[in-house]
């Protein structure tokens, strides 16, 4: 891990120690959780945070994979989705993590491409995603 990635996850371990159980964008998730596509079975959200939107991702899909590189956010996501069998929460950096090739009908990442460099990180998101 790189030393820029090394500060965002000390920076955002130090925020999950301040995190509340509360959602200040709670309009902005419901927006994009009105995009998960129906007939979704496999997603994927790349910087999952405390998992607010990956619980709105499970309640939609079959199966989600939940990828952020703070410990202390993996922590706090699980511990706040344990009525939800179907995340696998993944303490992981997205830049090196191998994701599938053509796996998932969703990927959703909120507050976190810019942290990494997007052309990359799009190429593998679209490469990980089903076609069509």
């Amino acid at each position: 891990m790189d030393e820029t990635m090394q500060k965002v996850k000390a920076d955002f371990d130090r925020i999950a120690l301040l995190s509340s159980e509360s959602v200040h964008n709670e309009h902005y998730l419901n927006f994009l959780a009105r995009h998960i596509p129906s007939d979704c079975a496999d997603a994927l959200e790349i910087g999952c945070g405390t998992g607010a939107f990956t619980r709105l991702l499970a309640a939609r899909a079959k199966r989600v994979l939940a990828l952020d590189l703070s410990p202390n956010m993996i922590h706090l996501a699980e511990t706040r989705s344990r009525s939800f069998p179907n995340i696998d929460f993944q303490c992981a950096d997205a830049t090196a993590y191998e994701l599938p090739a053509e796996r998932f009908d969703c990927i959703a990442s909120i507050a976190t491409l810019h942290h990494l460099r997007m052309e990359e990180m799009l190429s593998k998101m679209k490469a990980a995603l089903k076609k069509g």
